[in-house]
C-alpha cells in the first residue's frame, strides 16, 4: 500500500467522526428555538430554521447577506465589542425586534467562524416601556401625571438655562366637580374630567405637556412661551370647554406663571399658578353672584 493511501485510510476515521459531530450539530440547531446565525468572514454561512423565522428572510436570502446588514448602523458597535450584548434588528418586514446576542469563535468544517446566538427580548422590552409609561401616565385621562410633570418641569428648567428662552405652565382647576358628581353622577365626573383632557391634548404643540396632577387639578407646560403668550392659550382653553355642546356644561379656572420671572423653583412656579389659578376662581364666584343678584 503507498504512503498516500495508508494516510488517507488513517484519516478515515477522523473524517467520519467529523461528519458525524457535523451531522449532530445540524441536526441540534435545526431543532433548538434559538435562531443560530454562523459567519465565515464577511458572510454568513449558516443560519437554522430558528433564524428564518425571527427575521422573515429565507435561509437563501440570509447567506447572501452579512450579518451587520441586520443591525441598524446606531446599534453594530456594541456587538463588536463584548461577547454578550443587547441590540435590536429590522426583519425583512422592517419590524424592529430586539435581542441579546451571543458571541463565539467556534471550528465550523474545520474552519474557525463566529457564532451568534440571538434570545427575543421584544416583548420584554415592550413590557418594560409599557410599564415605564404607565409610571408617568394618569390612568383615567391618558394625560401624564405628577411625576412626569415634576420631570418635565426640572427638564425645561436646565434647558431654559442653558438657552435662556422662557416657558410657562397652566395650572387648572375643573370647576364645579363635586356638584357634578352629586347631580349627575360619578361616571359623569370622570367623563367631565376626560373631557378635559381632550380639550389640553387639543391645543398642546407636540413639545407641550399635558398632565393631571391631582383629582380635578391638571397643568400644561408650554416650552419657548411667555406670560402673554400662555395667557392666550390658557383663553383658548376656556373658551373651548364653555362651548362644549356635551352635557353637563364645564368651565375651568387657569392660573398662569412663567419661568423665571414668576420663580426660580418649581415650588415657587407652582404657588405663582396656583395662586392665579384661585384668584380667578375667586373672581368668578364674584362675577357668578353678582349676575344672580341682577
Amino acid at each position: 500500500m503507498s504512503m498516500r493511501a495508508t494516510k488517507r485510510a488513517g484519516e478515515a476515521p477522523k473524517i467520519k467522526t467529523l461528519r458525524e459531530n457535523e451531522a449532530s450539530f445540524h441536526f441540534l440547531v435545526e431543532t433548538i428555538a434559538t435562531p443560530i446565525f454562523i459567519s465565515r468572514g464577511e458572510r454568513l454561512h449558516y443560519v437554522n430554521h430558528a433564524a428564518e423565522v425571527l427575521t422573515g428572510y429565507t435561509r437563501k436570502e440570509l447567506l447572501s447577506m452579512n450579518f451587520w446588514d441586520l443591525i441598524p448602523p446606531d446599534s453594530r458597535a456594541p456587538v463588536g465589542l463584548a461577547s454578550r450584548c443587547e441590540v435590536r434588528i429590522l426583519t425583512k418586514n422592517h419590524e424592529q425586534r430586539w435581542l441579546e446576542i451571543t458571541v463565539a469563535t467556534i471550528d465550523f468544517d474545520g474552519v474557525p467562524v463566529k457564532l451568534f446566538s440571538a434570545f427575543d427580548l421584544t416583548e420584554r422590552k415592550q413590557a418594560e416601556s409599557q410599564a415605564r409609561l404607565l409610571a408617568v401616565t394618569d390612568p383615567l385621562t391618558g394625560l401624564g401625571n405628577y411625576r412626569l410633570l415634576l420631570n418635565v418641569l426640572h427638564a425645561e428648567m436646565e434647558r431654559s438655562g442653558r438657552t435662556g428662552r422662557p416657558f410657562a405652565i397652566l395650572l387648572l382647576d375643573l370647576d364645579g366637580l363635586k356638584k357634578i358628581n352629586d347631580c349627575y353622577g360619578h361616571l359623569a365626573g370622570s367623563r367631565a374630567l376626560c373631557r378635559v383632557g381632550e380639550v389640553l391634548r387639543l391645543f398642546c404643540r407636540a413639545i407641550d405637556t399635558a398632565a393631571r396632577y391631582g383629582g380635578d387639578e391638571f397643568a400644561v407646560v408650554l416650552p419657548e412661551t411667555d406670560a402673554a403668550a400662555a395667557g392666550l392659550v390658557a383663553s383658548r382653553i376656556r373658551n373651548r370647554l364653555a362651548t362644549d355642546s356635551e352635557r353637563p356644561p364645564l368651565s375651568a379656572s387657569i392660573g398662569v406663571a412663567a419661568y423665571p420671572q414668576d420663580g426660580e423653583t418649581i415650588e415657587a412656579l407652582l404657588e405663582t399658578a396656583d395662586r392665579e389659578l384661585y384668584r380667578m376662581k375667586s373672581r368668578g364666584a364674584e362675577e357668578s353672584s353678582l349676575s344672580t343678584a341682577i
